[in-house]
């Protein structure tokens, strides 16, 4: 049999092979490896549960086979039968016959009851996916080897995941026990054993009877914390973090867990400790990123931005402040910093970023850069996949790739009425991009009678009704709109829009539009509006400051030229030219754009 299991031991697949932690064996059971799969993954607080610390897992390594006592080994001769069985045992494996596989190494582990068969039996039986014969093959490996580490490990997982949590408990005990040095490590992430379907009281019961033989221990108090903060036990657990942080005062992981559950009760206080606790720190740029993602939290985005600009000028390739202050760019529609910071984190860790594609997609898309949108827009795979591909049919279509964007519109699934719907305005799109506003006007027409009352399509046919030329249309949809969406902001402000510049009704679009503005102060398509409706009634300077203020947010060639067409008329012509200039660079072929130059007589 010795020779039989050496080679079997030689002869093992890899996805069989036990892995676990570098820094510590305990770790093997909080991961779930075995059972799930062996990369590292770092976590991410926008996924993170609230009570849940943000935390990077452990760097892992395939771990050594384990050598078993002499005495602990089967004296068992190696008879034919026997032999037998462990070829079945095999080649079934080698063949994809798991389950045939797993139960005959069970059968073998009875027989022998030898650690390495057990092991092995346990293997097989979690590779097949039979994780109620491996929790007895691991019994057996216990019975046969009391003193194996990795066969508590295996069976502590299987215990958990089967959510037997007080027969967990004395192999967690006797893991401590053979590994005390491995202690702090397990108690934090020991909150990684639970998943959503665990009992919260019987957590917190199994964390505070293990915890209260360490209370010297400042990971043990985290790990109470934690067990608290699940049960809603907030000034407990902060309790238990303020006794862990007289422990350890400058713990940085304690201290970014007390300040997110801070955040869960006041913003404001969870802003207040780490801005304190920076003061003690402040070359920590852990801690000065957990302060800016606060004060994104709190909607405080210029200090938050400006906290994250101070973190890049100590260390310019800090990932966090690359990507947070990147994605407030992006939402103040600075899109020059938003590229620039989204691209250079991607670079920096390309992996996990399907997300920053996307917005990098967008960003191009808004600066006119098509080509560059579809090369981000094609990369993008995971969540964000099925949004990237509903954006690449316009792009195609702007590119001027139409019998693409058919197909990329063909590709997408309609099995909703929001999909068709989708569908129906993709199709209209490629019209609109080819300035046959008519025919878009017409397929959103047909889908109008399927879908009556989709304010979408009602939109998107007054938008190119107005292209047409059809006025009357385009009025009569944007107040159904309206009617259909009153507190809507876009919608007043197309409504007014469109009063204001297709017909005499100056005195509603103002209504309308004053209405949109205090819905959306800081828009920069309703400050265009109003302002252009400023110039219409002949308050320039007031129309100026507007359109100054929407061109800052908003650098559009429509803007552009509304805010020329102000500057020409106060007399600022060299100013109204740099503009027209630099919006000819980004669109060339914008209609609002070219009125505005042959109206003005610019060359």
């Amino acid at each position: 049999m010795e020779r039989l299991m050496t080679l079997l031991d030689c002869a093992m697949p890899v996805p069989f092979r036990l892995t676990t932690f570098k820094h510590s064996a305990l770790c093997l059971l909080i991961s779930g490896l075995f059972l799930g799969g062996c990369a590292a993954v770092p976590v991410s607080t926008s996924s993170t549960a609230a009570n849940e610390p943000a935390e990077v897992v452990a760097e892992t390594e395939t771990v050594r086979d384990e050598s078993f006592a002499p005495e602990t080994l089967s004296r068992m001769p190696l008879t034919n039968d026997l032999l037998l069985r462990f070829l079945v045992a095999e080649v079934s494996l080698q063949r994809g016959r798991t389950a045939l596989s797993a139960q005959t190494w069970h059968d073998l582990a009875n027989r022998t009851h030898d650690p390495r068969v057990a092991r092995r039996a346990t293997e097989v039986a979690v590779g097949a996916g039979q994780l109620g014969l491996a929790q007895e093959t691991a019994q057996q490996w216990i019975a046969a080897a009391p003193n194996s580490v990795g066969a508590r490990q295996i069976l502590l997982t299987l215990l958990i995941r089967a959510d037997r949590i007080e027969d967990a408990k004395p192999h967690i005990e006797a893991l401590l026990a053979a590994k005390p040095e491995d202690a702090a490590s397990f108690f934090m992430q020991m909150h990684l054993l639970w998943d959503k379907t665990t009992d919260r009281k019987v957590a917190w019961k199994l964390t505070d009877e293990l915890t209260q033989k360490y209370p010297q221990l400042p990971e043990a108090h985290f790990a109470r914390a934690v067990a608290m903060a699940n049960q809603e036990r907030f000034n407990d657990a902060l309790a238990e973090l303020s006794i862990a942080l007289a422990a350890r005062p400058n713990w940085e992981t304690a201290i970014q867990y007390k300040a997110q559950l801070l955040a869960n009760q006041s913003p404001a206080a969870s802003v207040e400790f780490l801005e304190k606790t920076i003061k003690d720190n402040p070359m920590s740029l852990t801690l000065r990123n957990s302060l800016a993602r606060q004060l994104v939290a709190a909607q405080r985005l210029p200090e938050a931005l400006q906290g994250y600009q101070e973190i890049l000028k100590l260390q310019g390739n800090n990932l966090d402040a690359l990507i947070g202050s990147g994605l407030i760019a992006l939402q103040q529609r600075d899109f020059d910093t938003a590229y620039s910071n989204l691209s250079a984190a991607i670079k920096q860790n390309p992996r996990n970023v399907d997300n920053l594609r996307y917005y990098l997609g967008q960003i191009s898309e808004e600066r006119y850069r098509f080509d560059e949108a579809l090369s981000w827009y094609s990369q993008v795979g995971g969540d964000f996949a099925a949004l990237a591909k509903k954006r690449l049919p316009r792009v195609l279509a702007r590119l001027g790739r139409t019998e693409e964007a058919r197909k990329a519109i063909a590709a997408l699934p309609s099995d909703t009425e929001q999909a068709k719907v989708e569908r129906i305005q993709m199709e209209a799109q490629l019209y609109r991009e080819a300035r046959n506003y008519k025919k878009g006007v017409e397929i959103l027409s047909k889908g109008l009678v399927t879908y009556p009352q989709s304010t979408d399509l009602v939109y998107d046919r007054a938008l190119l009704a107005d292209m047409q030329g059809d006025y009357a249309l385009a009025e009569s949809d944007l107040r159904k709109y309206v009617e259909l969406m009153p507190a809507n902001a876009q919608g007043m402000n197309a409504l007014g829009y469109t009063l204001l510049t297709r017909t005499t009704k100056l005195s509603e679009a103002e209504v309308l539009l004053e209405q949109a503005i205090a819905l959306e102060p800081d828009s920069p398509v309703i400050l265009d509006s109003l302002g252009w409706l400023r110039y219409k009634q002949g308050r320039l300077q007031e129309a100026s400051t507007l359109l100054k203020r929407a061109y800052s947010k908003l650098a559009e060639p429509d803007v552009a030229a509304h805010l020329a067409e102000v500057l020409w008329q106060l007399g600022e012509k060299t100013e109204a030219k740099k503009l027209i200039d630099a919006a000819v660079l980004i669109d060339a072929k914008n209609e609002t754009l070219l009125e505005t130059i042959q109206r003005l007589g610019i060359h």
